[in-house]
Order: C-alpha cells, then structure tokens, then sequence
C-alpha cells in the first residue's frame, strides 16, 4: 500500500483532470485523551498534501477525537467527540474555520443534515439524545430523546435513520430507528431490530443495510450485516463471527454493497455472505474506507502517527499515497463546480427514476428519469447476484426528463439469460433502482 504512483498515471491524471479541480479531505481521529486530531487536503491530480490544516498542533490544536466529517453543499462540520463541539469550515474559498458549535459533556458522535428543514442532527452519547442545529446561525434548537446511544445517522429526503448501538447503561442495543422530519417536530415511525452493536448504514432503493460490532464477556470483537426491507418492514440478519477490525465501514461501489473485513473492502452476497472472491484487499491496517468521486478512499493505521491515505480505483488499484495523522477515520471530496454555486442550497442531480415500460419486457425496455438539477449522473444494470451487467449512461446530463433504453444485452453486446435484473440510478448524493424482468 505503499508504493509511490508512477509519473505516467499523474501525467494521465493531469491531463483528465477537470478546469476546477477538487479536493479530497481527509480526518485523523488522534489517540484518546492526547488532542492530536488532525484535518489534511488532497488535491484532485493527487500530487499534493497540504496539512494539518487551520489548527496549529501546538498552539491551537484540532482537539481530542475527532469523531467524523460532515460535508453540506460548501459547509463542513468535523464532529469532535474528545472535544465536545463541532468545528465548522467554509471550503468555497479555500479552508475557512468559521465558528465552533459548543456543546458541553455531550460526546457528540455524527453530524446529518436534513435540507428540507435546514436544520442538522447531532447524535450524542453523553445525552441519549439527537441535538437539532439551526445551520442558519449553528444554534442548538432542540433535544430529541431516543431509548439508548444514538450512532451514525443516515438521512433520505424526510426520513431519517438512526443506529442505536448501546441501551443507556451501555449494554448492548440491537436498534436501528425511522424517524420522520417532515413536520413541526421528529417522529419515530418504526424502529428495527438488527444485530446488537449497529452503526454504518448504506441505503440502495428500499433496502436499508447495516453493520454491526459487538462484543462478549472476554471483550472479544464480532461482527454482522443486516438488511431492513423498508416496504415489508422484514430484516435478514448474517452473524459473520469474530472480528478483528475496529471499524466496519459500508460503502456502495458500483450498486454493489461492500463493507470492511479483516484487510479487505468486501462485496456482499444477497444473503449477506461476505463474497471473497471479489474483494479488495489485502490491506495491511485497514482502518477505514470511503467512497468519493469515483474513488476508494482508505485509512491504513498501525495507532502511531505518522499515518496513511491511500487513493483507489475502484477495482481497487492504488493511485496514490499520503502519510497523515495518526487513525484516519473519514474522508470526503469537495469541489465547488459538484455543489453549484449559485445554488448552494439545492442537491445536485436530484434524482426521480420511473418504472420501465414494457416489464416484463422481450427485447427491449425503456427506462425513464428525471433531474431537478444538472450533474454527474450513472444508469447501471446488474443481475440478481450484484454483479454489473450493463453501464447505460455515465456522464453529465441537464436537468430535465431523461429516458434511457436497454436491450438485453450486457457490456460486450450479449444477450443475457432471462431473469430479474435492477436498474439502477445514481448521483454524488442519492440512488434510485427498480426491478427489471426480462423473460425470453
């Protein structure tokens, strides 16, 4: 993982790099109680690190824990848990720390937004509880109490899913809660129950997946996946046994759902089963994984700084690497041209995906879709079993309605046997899918 990029894939990186280029953010969570949490940029062509960035590390350091980054059109929020208050920093022009939001003895987790509302939510331990910000003037507003430790926080037009890893006095909690934004004050509306210990949640059409860590009396570690049908309300449940990682991420990589196990970006079957054949590994200190701009973003630790950040392709080919703080934890990707300027308020490429008429459908089917805003868009086939049948658009579109057809065949222009298959829509903020039935 640490072999340096050659000068023939920058050169190729250059010359593909768009007129405004972006940059990948990357946070270090530090070691417990030393405040040495750190923030660092890379930019788009990957030839430069720039960091730690606005905190001096002995004069006005980032804090203790640094907890996880939340990026809202040009605002991001890093959530500081050691600290108690979340850091917010204007990237329009440049990295620009522009207020703290105090919020004492809570032990503030993850940061979502809800844009509707513009308003955010804080999940915190300390308080068993969700803290609403105005993001207006990055006011607490009000505490929304929930039974146990709220964890990560996954939010999808009004509704808002929350994984409760822990009851109040810490034993373990096996909840993951809906929760309706859409009027005067939230509303639990379901609240599921998956394997003990859930936390990272990805969401793919109607299906909710979550991982899970928990642990025995011995203090060992294990680890599941669940996945909530949010029509039927059914959850499918997979214990995959002991554990060695501290973190189980889940990220979406081409409509196919990938977590963290041992050193390796796992993609998982429909039963949950964790598919080895097609993993991403073997990386050494795997600590954590994003995905962003088409990119595997991954963490490799060893608890000691200095740390790594590696890029990735997303057939897992290591672009590049950067040395960081100790535990890199989170990253994300910024460019001003992806959130639009002019309207910094609105989510790029906003999606609506139709039903394709015919279906069932022999040869040929055509799918429809619309965009409230101009972007980055993918239209992707793939089977039952996850695998990537057909790519039908990947490129920018206007905003408007849009209808794209497909005829049956996979990528080498094949006919493919007759069966389900999903259609998947996506953008830098959303996905869409429906089913296909092609019958012969």
């Amino acid at each position: 993982m640490k072999h340096p990029t050659s000068a023939l894939l920058l050169a190729l990186l250059l010359i593909i790099s768009p007129l405004h280029a972006g940059n990948y953010y990357a946070l270090c969570e530090g070691n417990f109680g030393q405040a040495n949490a750190s923030f660092w940029s890379i930019d788009e062509t990957l030839q430069t690190l720039d960091g730690p960035l606005i905190w001096n590390a002995s004069t006005n350091p980032l804090g203790d824990v640094a907890q996880s980054l939340t990026l809202f059109d040009h605002t991001l929020y890093i959530v500081m848990n050691g600290s108690h208050e979340v850091r917010v920093v204007d990237l329009e022009d440049g990295e620009n720390h522009t207020t703290d939001i105090e919020i004492p003895d809570s032990s503030p987790r993850f940061m979502a937004v809800h844009r509707g509302s513009n308003q955010g939510y804080i999940s915190s331990w300390n308080l068993g509880a969700l803290l609403i910000v105005n993001l207006e003037n990055n006011v607490i507003v009000d505490t929304f109490y929930v039974d146990g430790l709220p964890e990560q926080m996954l939010i999808d037009d009004d509704e808002m899913f929350v994984s409760v890893p822990m009851r109040s006095d810490w034993s373990a909690s096996n909840k993951v809660l809906r929760i309706n934004l859409s009027g005067s004050s939230p509303e639990v509306t379901h609240t599921y129950d998956v394997i003990d210990g859930p936390g990272a949640m990805a969401l793919v059409g109607e299906n909710l997946y979550v991982t899970s860590l928990y642990y025995n009396d011995a203090w060992e570690t294990f680890s599941g996946t669940s996945r909530i049908n949010l029509t039927d309300q059914s959850v499918l449940t997979l214990d995959h046994g002991l554990y060695t990682n501290y973190t189980a991420d889940l990220n979406i990589i081409d409509g196919v759902v990938y977590r963290t196990f041992g050193n390796s970006i796992v993609p998982l079957n429909e039963d949950l089963s964790l598919n080895q054949n097609d993993a991403l590994g073997d990386i050494i200190g795997l600590y954590s994984h994003s995905v962003a701009n088409d990119h595997i973003l991954v963490g490799t630790s060893d608890f000691v700084a200095p740390d790594l950040v590696s890029i990735l392709s997303l057939s897992g080919q290591e672009l590049a690497s950067f040395n960081v703080g100790a535990l890199p934890s989170q990253m994300v990707y910024y460019s001003s041209e992806l959130v639009g300027t002019e309207h910094c308020n609105q989510v790029p490429a906003s999606l609506t995906l139709g039903n394709n008429y015919p279906n069932p459908f022999n040869p040929a089917t055509t799918i429809p879709f619309s965009l409230e805003n101009s972007g980055e868009v993918s239209l992707k086939i793939y089977n039952i079993r996850g695998r990537m049948v057909s790519t039908l658009i990947n490129g920018h579109l206007n905003a408007g309605f849009h209808a794209s057809s497909w005829d049956g065949t996979d990528a080498s222009g094949m006919p493919v046997s007759s069966g389900i298959y999903h259609a998947i829509l996506s953008s830098s903020s959303q996905t869409k899918s429906i089913k296909l039935n092609l019958l012969k």
